[in-house]
């Protein structure tokens, strides 16, 4: 459910599926990775965007400028990656309870390469 408050889409990301390796038949597992947050610049054209994420929340914003361009962004949760989401002026991700972000791609517009966080 794409849901606008305070002028930021907002998506709840819930985890589809959890990974476990295995080698030779010994289960590997990794400690939780410690919350720390990002940014990226993707300024482009005289206008201002930028991106943030941590293991929990994920934003892409234009700051200021007259690009006809979107906020687009996606995350990557539990190795599942999202859609892409965009809106003129922010997008916003969250992660549910228990869920953490791993991966964010931030782009400030559709046919844009993207710049990405990572969190593991």
């Amino acid at each position: 459910m794409l849901v606008h408050t305070k002028g930021i889409a907002m998506k709840k990301i819930k985890a589809a599926a959890v990974v476990t390796a295995a080698l030779a038949g010994v289960a590997v597992a990794t400690a939780p990775a410690q919350a720390h947050g990002a940014t990226v610049d993707l300024s482009r054209n005289g206008c201002e965007y930028y991106g943030y994420s941590d293991h929990s929340q994920a934003y892409t914003w234009k700051e200021s400028g007259s690009c006809s361009g979107h906020a687009w962004l996606r995350v990557r949760v539990n190795g599942v990656i999202s859609s892409w989401y965009h809106d003129p002026s922010a997008v916003r991700i969250d992660a549910v309870s228990g869920a953490s972000i791993q991966v964010s791609d931030h782009k400030s517009c559709a046919d844009c390469s993207y710049k990405n966080i990572w969190h593991i």
